[in-house]
């Protein structure tokens, strides 16, 4: 699937939607200086996206939800706030279909609550506790899905 073909001039609109997620669980870990110490391990999982592919391959039978995570985007510039998300997923919503939209809406899910856990599943192995995911990770993934579920 070409995302550039089938998208047009908004293609970027995909580029900012994954940039939101990615930058939005990222930025709300509670302790910086933990995932510094750590080698920030959520930064390796969204540069090795294969770890998160071979957890949740089913996803990935999905061409668009193959390619959305596997497509090398242009940097965007600015960010996109929660009602732009909204409107570039009703965007793939009306492209893909309620098939595909309802799979992308749960693996964007997945792929949030990964990456919230990637930053402590090391620390948290090491001292023998349970992973579990920081108030404000866990506010960030609700507030995506209350955004998916409005669409």
């Amino acid at each position: 699937m070409d995302l550039v073909t089938r998208y047009n001039e908004k293609y970027n609109q995909l580029a900012s939607l994954r940039k939101f997620v990615e930058h939005g669980i990222i930025l709300s870990s509670v302790n910086f200086w933990r995932d510094s110490i750590q080698g920030l391990k959520e930064l390796d999982l969204i540069e090795n996206k294969e770890l998160f592919f071979s957890k949740y391959e089913a996803y990935f039978q999905d061409a668009f939800i193959q390619q959305f995570f596997t497509e090398e985007f242009p940097e965007v510039e600015g960010k996109i706030n929660m009602v732009e998300a909204g409107s570039i997923m009703q965007m793939i919503h009306e492209v893909e279909g309620d098939k595909t939209y309802e799979l992308f809406q749960e693996c964007l899910l997945a792929y949030a609550t990964e990456i919230a856990k990637a930053s402590k599943e090391d620390w948290l192995s090491f001292i023998g506790l349970k992973d579990n995911i920081s108030d404000k990770e866990a506010d960030f993934i609700n507030n995506l899905k209350v955004l998916l579920n409005s669409n």
